[in-house]
């Protein structure tokens, strides 16, 4: 079964590649119809999601804790998650190895009533990435620049932000910020590295938060995260929980959608989804 959107010519591609194997491709209108139609599939598949981070995230709501398999085509914008799973890149050359692989066991985290499978941001991070469709095209920039372009708009007008962290009923953070995420995999942000040690696989969700810093200082730290350095300095806070409640009056970024709640409950739900992790 076969579960796409239709861009970058890559239907041709499904074709070509797939032509000996029982394969389907579906269009549907929306978000809900596509979830509906994920719901109601009468029988075991796997679904192949052709697309970025926000698109992946709005199909597995459905596929969680279901016997159903996935498999992550990266043609968004910033293709985050499928960073941790492969480092290759071409959108082709994934669907030619998936076929080659079973699917594994992998976590997911659990937002109020939803659930991710990547990063949930708050602070400057978030600012970036709820905005980084508003960056105007560029010629001969690339999409996958576009956080770039963000991270230069949104520095200079970014009001800190304060956050306040709890797991197992512990405080276990208070105070401004510039950058919160709590995350299941390792990259955010088109492609920065943000917890290398992450692991889809432990049971666990990790947290960075980088404390206040006056404005003229984020585009150092932005250079330390580009350059994995954030590690081991006193103003970079790691944690690594299975449950958080984080109190935030500004919206969140969660896999590349925005949503406000201003009290997030996260949950981390160990290896309840079955994704092809191209191992």
């Amino acid at each position: 079964m076969k579960y796409t959107k239709k861009h970058h010519d890559f239907e041709k591609s499904i074709h070509d590649i797939m032509k000996d194997y029982d394969y389907e491709i579906v269009y549907r209108n929306c978000l809900a119809d596509s979830q509906k139609y994920i719901k109601e599939f009468p029988c075991l598949a796997r679904f192949y999601i052709v697309g970025g981070d926000g698109t992946v995230h709005g199909f597995i709501q459905d596929l969680v804790d279901s016997q159903h398999e996935v498999v992550v085509i990266p043609l968004g914008t910033g293709n985050d998650f499928c960073r941790t799973l492969t480092t290759q890149k071409n959108p082709q050359e994934l669907l030619k190895e998936s076929l080659k692989y079973s699917a594994q066991k992998i976590d997911v985290i659990q937002l109020n009533d939803s659930y991710f499978i990547n990063a949930a941001c708050f602070g400057l991070d978030s600012v970036i990435a709820n905005h980084v469709h508003d960056t105007p095209h560029i010629p001969f920039i690339p999409d996958s620049k576009s956080y770039i372009i963000s991270i230069l708009q949104n520095t200079l007008k970014y009001g800190n932000h304060s956050v306040t962290i709890f797991s197992d009923n512990h405080l276990i953070y208070q105070g401004e910020m510039i950058l919160c995420t709590v995350n299941n995999a390792q990259y955010y942000g088109g492609g920065f590295q943000i917890i290398p040690h992450a692991d889809i696989q432990d049971g666990y969700m990790d947290i960075c938060v980088v404390d206040k810093v006056p404005k003229w200082k984020i585009p150092y730290m932005v250079e330390r995260l580009v350059r994995r350095k954030l590690a081991g300095r006193k103003d970079v806070h790691y944690f690594r929980v299975k449950n958080a409640n984080v109190i935030c009056s500004y919206n969140c970024n969660v896999d590349g959608e925005e949503v406000s709640y201003g009290h997030y409950h996260f949950l981390i739900k160990p290896r309840s989804l079955n994704v092809v992790t191209f191992q």
